[in-house]
């Protein structure tokens, strides 16, 4: 905490008006095992302090992982040198948004779990006869204090459980069926289905290798399940709502945005379309309480009756468009700077029952699960690959079915006319920036249909 401080009023005496001091440990351990055989076991550790100031226009960031008081002011003075050279260059001086900062200190429950037991146990609930099967499994905590110029004092305590899980299924005459998992949390009750989803996945894989053929393409009535929910959400609104993007901060490393600043009021879906992203679901993977900025997460209401309504930002992008931070400010960690982030981004559940959907279904497909996917870079369209779907015919679940739906955001949730009550969540790892920083976040909701999209094989 002296460290911090000492960072702090240096980087003020230097002629910065904003400091951030961030310390973080991210530390835990990893293990994996291949069709059976162990194949590692290791511990890992990574700790820095990170230093963002904001000095005659501009924002600077540096960060140090010797912890030593001549190192740390060093950083700060990296900081502060780097914000002035980038305040010359800017056209508009970098300002941030006002808001009433937290001080606070919380810490979730420890999470027992033995990663080396987690996935030998896993391992034995495959089924039989798969050519490859593989899991990976990492239990870590991440530790942070921020303190601001302005007044932020946050000490966190995280830890997480992540789990890949790997199937790949092989027939000569065949080919081959990949179907990734992945499983986790900040409770520890993440992985109590574990066991079963991995029996029932696997054992999958095998027979829609088998039995599953290629749908007639075609328009079709695509009922969707709470994982493909979860993907099409992450990748058709969540990135693209992220304000740094918008503004082509992401242009050159992580794509652009179908959203343009002068033009943020747009209509993405129909008006039974409700998409939110919360960071303080309890349990999820992507949970945190306050951003890294120290700014209190509260839910981002993303999509409003199909209408863009928020976007996720910190206090820099806020200031741009004369808003608040909605505390989307995230760093993976203590070398990364936080930027505008997802974290348990979801459609809102409707009142239709997931059955009622499909029975109201003259013709179409029901996708359950996708073997792989791709966006373009403004995230408008997109292409993804059904792992497991069904025929629907008068109503009906009939023949399972493999190919692919392309299709452009504004067809996917403009074409929304039911939306379940269920709701499922799925965690992730959220890549973007450079340097790259990947980060825990889930993505979910319910069962939901869209009408006369296309399918290809």
């Amino acid at each position: 905490m002296e460290l911090l401080v000492k960072a702090l009023d240096y980087g003020r005496s230097l002629g910065a008006t904003y400091v951030e001091v961030r310390w973080q440990k991210d530390y835990g351990s990893v293990a994996a095992v291949r069709n059976g055989q162990f194949e590692f076991l290791a511990t890992f550790s990574s700790e820095g302090i990170a230093i963002r100031a904001i000095a005659e226009g501009g924002l600077g960031f540096a960060a140090t992982p010797e912890l030593e008081l001549d190192k740390v002011l060093k950083a700060v003075e990296k900081a502060v040198k780097l914000a002035k050279a980038a305040g010359r260059v800017r056209k508009t001086p970098v300002t941030l948004s006002e808001e009433k900062l937290a001080k606070i200190n919380y810490s979730l429950p420890e999470l027992d779990l033995d990663p080396l037991d987690l996935v030998k146990t896993l391992d034995s609930h495959t089924a039989p006869g798969l050519s490859v099967r593989r899991f990976y499994t990492s239990v870590w905590i991440t530790e942070k204090h921020i303190l601001t110029s302005d007044g932020a004092d946050v000490y966190s305590r995280v830890p997480r459980v992540y789990l890949f899980g790997m199937f790949i299924a092989h027939e000569p005459s065949l080919g081959s069926l990949q179907r990734d998992i992945f499983l986790g949390g900040t409770s520890p009750d993440s992985l109590r289905n574990a066991e079963k989803i991995v029996e029932e996945e696997s054992k999958k894989t095998l027979v829609l290798l088998e039995k599953a053929r290629s749908v007639s393409p075609g328009r079709y009535d695509i009922v969707f399940g709470p994982e493909m929910t979860g993907i099409l959400v992450h990748e058709s609104v969540g990135h693209p709502f992220e304000l740094d993007r918008i503004y082509g901060r992401e242009g050159a490393e992580a794509g652009e945005s179908y959203i343009k600043p002068n033009n943020l009021k747009v209509r993405i879906g129909s008006e039974f379309v409700n998409i939110t992203d919360y960071p303080a679901v309890p349990g999820t993977y992507g949970f945190y309480l306050v951003d890294d900025e120290g700014v209190v997460a509260r839910p981002k209401k993303l999509v409003s009756n199909g209408w863009a309504t928020e976007f996720i930002t910190n206090r820099q992008y806020a200031a741009a468009i004369g808003a608040h931070s909605n505390a989307g400010a995230r760093a993976s960690a203590f070398d990364r700077e936080p930027i505008p982030r997802m974290s348990n981004t979801y459609l809102e559940p409707g009142d239709w029952r997931p059955d009622e959907i499909i029975r109201d279904t003259r013709r179409g497909i029901y996708v359950v699960s996708y073997t792989e996917w791709n966006i373009n870079d403004t995230r408008y369209s997109g292409r993804y690959g059904i792992f497991e779907g069904y025929l629907i015919e008068g109503g009906e679940l009939k023949q399972p079915v493999k190919g692919f739906i392309e299709v452009d955001t504004p067809e996917l949730w403009g074409g929304v006319d039911a939306v379940g009550r269920d709701f499922q969540l799925f965690i992730g790892t959220c890549g973007k920036g450079n340097p790259p920083q990947g980060v825990p976040v889930t993505m979910g909701g319910p069962t939901f249909r869209s009408r006369g999209l296309r399918v290809v094989v």
